[in-house]
């Protein structure tokens, strides 16, 4: 042994660029082949979602009026419903659908009542109350019999 010194770094410098397992990523198996996340990537961005649910709250007074959100039937009333809205438009300009409420009469004397909601992106209002009787904010006239 001539130079235990140079043989000595000969090592260091040859164990060191050999590949061990985990330098590359955060596999167990690690190695050679595996992908490792730079600090300096910037992260992936998550899609935006492409609805919104959101829960709707429906009173009647009388009760038991037949409740239909968005032109389907959603029970009677009182009743609480998610709605699933959707963003419509250009990325940019997106809006989300607005939600129609329907209260139909169930007996003599009441009127249809109705209402559109969530105009400009807002929340529905909790809870969406309806008097049956009120033919007048409808513009209804009820019969009498």
């Amino acid at each position: 042994m001539k130079n235990p010194v140079s043989i000595l770094l000969a090592i260091f410098f040859c164990g060191c660029a050999i590949p061990q397992p985990g330098m590359y990523g955060n596999s167990v198996s690690g190695g050679l082949g595996a992908k490792r996340a730079s600090p300096f990537m910037a992260p992936q961005q998550q899609p935006e979602p492409e609805y919104v649910e959101e829960m709707v709250e429906v009173v009647t007074e009388p009760a038991g009026a037949r409740i239909h959100i968005n032109d389907a039937l959603a029970g009677h009333s009182p009743l609480q419903y998610t709605v699933r809205r959707f963003w419509r438009g250009q990325p940019g300009y997106m809006a989300l659908d607005t939600i129609k409420v329907e209260a139909l009469p169930t007996a003599g004397g009441q009127c249809v009542q109705s209402g559109t909601y969530g105009q400009n992106n807002q929340k529905a209002p909790a809870p969406l109350r309806f008097v049956m009787t009120d033919c007048k904010a409808q513009g209804y006239t009820p019969t009498s019999k």
